[in-house]
């Protein structure tokens, strides 16, 4: 399945660009259709709407006889497709985690950078469980199991015979600094190293504090690109914030995250290098335990 919500979006620029090119604002094209201005926006926006609301739009907007009326129709139904996120089992992992899994849904690449803390792709069960509880003690307001049980279902994008083509480049920060007590990390390294070592499609690097980074622009947040294989669906970026994912959609911006990915991991060790780091690093945790 490709993220319900990536094919919304991509629809909603299309009906956007539609829109444009027959002159008309969203008043004008909500009353053609029979529809609310409101109803117009939230198609555009990619917001979840009965099937009936968008094929009112499309309608006026291109013969049913032209091919693209076949296509977006499909898309359409593909936007309101329901992933195992919406389960009743995973009811607990909270909307923020379920509306990246969603994104994250049949993604061809996902390209993260993470500063501090490792991706939730990567996390074992027991450092999940402890960064949640953090979060917890620290007022937050959540299902600390079913967030856990969320995060380890969405591992099963990369690590499935299918999985994800899936790149991160990490802060010497995110594998040194301790977040979780000693044996947890322990754990949790030499899974990722598992991970960087064993599977073909994941590819892990680590920014040293020396590497030179061509402009030298370092980003100021973590955040993740995911790109799918129908090269008309948008590719989005997720950029992590203390509370919420800020989600970018122009393609424009788009490109300056991918753009900015690629310096960081060419700035970034091999993975080899990368990998003895991590060892390196797991083996200081033995050695002290």
């Amino acid at each position: 399945m490709i993220s319900p919500l990536a094919r919304r979006l991509r629809l909603g620029t299309a009906i956007r660009e539609l829109r444009d090119q027959a002159g008309l604002t969203g008043t004008e094209l909500g009353r053609a259709a029979g529809l609310d201005r409101t109803a117009v926006s939230k198609v555009e926006n990619g917001e979840r709407r009965p099937l009936d609301t968008i094929l009112k739009l499309l309608d006026v907007l291109v013969p049913e006889s032209d091919e693209r009326y076949r296509g977006l129709q499909r898309v359409a139904r593909d936007g309101l497709a329901k992933g195992w996120w919406t389960n009743l089992e995973y009811a607990g992992m909270g909307d923020r985690q379920a509306k990246t899994a969603d994104i994250e849904s049949g993604a061809r690449t996902i390209r993260e950078y993470q500063n501090s803390l490792l991706p939730g792709l990567v996390q074992t069960e027991a450092y999940s469980r402890h960064r949640g509880q953090v979060a917890l003690d620290d007022g937050a307001d959540f299902d600390l199991n079913g967030t856990v049980a969320g995060r380890m279902r969405r591992q099963q994008q990369i690590s499935g015979p299918d999985g994800s083509e899936y790149d991160v480049v990490l802060e010497p920060q995110a594998i040194e600094r301790l977040p979780v007590p000693p044996t947890v990390m322990r754990e949790q390294l030499q899974h990722l190293l598992t991970l960087a070592t064993t599977r073909e499609n994941v590819r892990v690097r680590v920014l040293p504090v020396d590497a030179r980074l061509g402009r030298g622009y370092v980003p100021r947040s973590p955040f993740s690109l995911y790109a799918y294989p129908d090269p008309e669906d948008l590719t989005l970026v997720a950029v992590d914030t203390v509370t919420a994912d800020l989600l970018v959609t122009d393609p424009r911006e788009a490109d300056r995250y991918a753009r900015l990915f690629d310096q960081l991991r060419d700035a970034a060790l091999s993975e080899e290098d990368s990998a003895d780091l991590i060892q390196k690093a797991a083996d200081k945790l033995a050695a002290e335990a």
